[in-house]
């Protein structure tokens, strides 16, 4: 019976051996994690091999002749490793909260009840009150074994304590987490207690400092991304503020071409106030928008342009597709150029300006076409972009806010054609 016994600690222990190893190579070859948090894992993982690795030492020394002084040297180290590890537990519960280490009662409170146990493994060395070994090297639980669990039971509850104290100052993932790492031992414990000779809490152990690793590394992934989205949309803000300047003096230009006629430009400030009334809140935007809501800023745009060029001026809107989503000013923009750097330098100072939507593959496709002057050569829009105001801005937030990409084909004299594609799975 002993002896199937030893098997199962022997199973039990490389279980858990593998499964701590397992833990530390994730910590160092996995997520990059901020340098103190990885600096606990790699710590605690390590703590808890010694741990284990000792547990499986002990195993081992049932199976090997007057193996009894290796058993007693190998429990007295795991008994201690496995204290650590509630202590390390304890700094890393107050770090991850924010809460300074110096002076906090939690820790003072983790700190004493780790001394009391150590204190109680060595006084174990020297009397048979707690545990001891028989003349044939075998292991006993002596009366007071009981007293040598107070500590470590009080400390789980201590750090349970503060978990519960401070859990709002931490993700759901950590709490989850660090409540994985505190229960489950515990139940572990108890089992242990009512099943003699078999090491459940040393499974127990090494499948909670796991969960408690794959938790923590699912908050440290989501808050990186989260960051990295605030960040992209920090820096959608600052391209749109870019814009605004640009785009009211594009319209005080429309409308100052009016000044000669007062009740047509008292009419084309009218619309201006309602382009601005309508556009303000799409340009303080810094996410997508409709197709529909983006042509209604362009079509209070072209009203004051056809204002200032008359009959020069023609556009033709064929719009198949507009349920779709994209960066604020991106047909606007395009439309722009359209008319002030195509259109209005051409010779005659006329022109036709094709505005369309529409689906293709697995892409909405906008086409902004105009037939001015045009530019040499086939190119994205990188070239000489400071007579092509916007377009490596419009680049940069289509990329940023919805994956789309911004392509520019132009001819001399015969004209511009801006076209932008979007996924639709993006």
């Amino acid at each position: 019976m002993e002896g199937s016994i030893n098997n199962t600690n022997l199973i039990i222990s490389a279980s858990g051996l593998a499964i701590s190893i397992l833990g530390l190579i994730q910590v160092c070859v996995g997520f990059r994690y901020d340098r103190k948090t990885k600096n606990f894992f790699i710590l605690f993982f390590s703590c808890l091999i010694a741990y284990i690795g000792m547990n499986l030492v002990d195993t081992l020394a049932y199976f090997i002749p007057g193996g009894d002084t290796v058993s007693r040297i190998a429990l007295f180290l795991e008994s201690a490793f496995s204290s650590v590890l509630m202590l390390l537990l304890s700094g890393f519960l107050l770090d991850s909260c924010g809460i300074k280490r110096k002076k906090n009662l939690f820790l003072a409170a983790s700190l004493i009840l780790w001394m009391m146990y150590m204190a109680l493994l060595i006084f174990t060395q020297f009397t048979k009150v707690i545990y001891y070994y028989d003349s044939d090297g075998i292991y006993h639980r002596g009366d007071w074994y009981p007293v040598l669990l107070i500590p470590p039971v009080l400390l789980m509850l201590v750090n349970l304590v503060a978990l519960i104290r401070y859990h709002k100052k931490i993700s759901v993932k950590l709490r989850v987490a660090f409540a994985i790492y505190l229960i489950l031992p515990m139940i572990s414990m108890l089992i242990q207690m009512l099943f003699y000779g078999v090491y459940v809490i040393v499974l127990g152990a090494a499948l909670a400092a796991f969960f408690m690793l794959t938790y923590n590394l699912m908050d440290q992934a989501e808050r990186f991304y989260r960051q990295q989205a605030e960040n992209e949309k920090l820096k959608v803000g600052i391209l749109m503020a870019e814009i605004r300047p640009h785009f009211i003096f594009n319209s005080l230009t429309a409308i100052r071409a009016c000044l000669d006629e007062p009740e047509k430009a008292e009419e084309a400030l009218n619309h201006f106030t309602r382009f601005l009334r309508s556009s303000i809140d799409v340009l303080e935007e810094t996410e997508c928008i409709s197709m529909t809501e983006e042509l209604e800023t362009v079509e209070n745009y072209l009203y004051l342009a056809k204002e200032r060029f008359g009959e020069k001026l023609t556009v033709i809107r064929e719009t198949e597709e507009e349920d779709f989503r994209l960066p604020s000013f991106s047909v606007q923009t395009l439309v722009e150029n359209a008319v002030q750097h195509g259109i209005r330098e051409n010779k005659e100072g006329r022109g036709t300006l094709r505005i369309r939507s529409f689906r293709k593959d697995r892409e909405y496709v906008i086409e902004v076409e105009d037939d001015g002057t045009g530019f040499r050569g086939v190119t994205t829009g990188m070239e000489d972009e400071t007579s092509h105001v916007g377009l490596s801005n419009l680049r940069e937030r289509l990329e940023l806010m919805c994956k789309g990409v911004l392509e520019i084909e132009s001819e001399p004299e015969k004209g511009t054609l801006a076209r932008i594609r979007i996924p639709m799975d993006n």
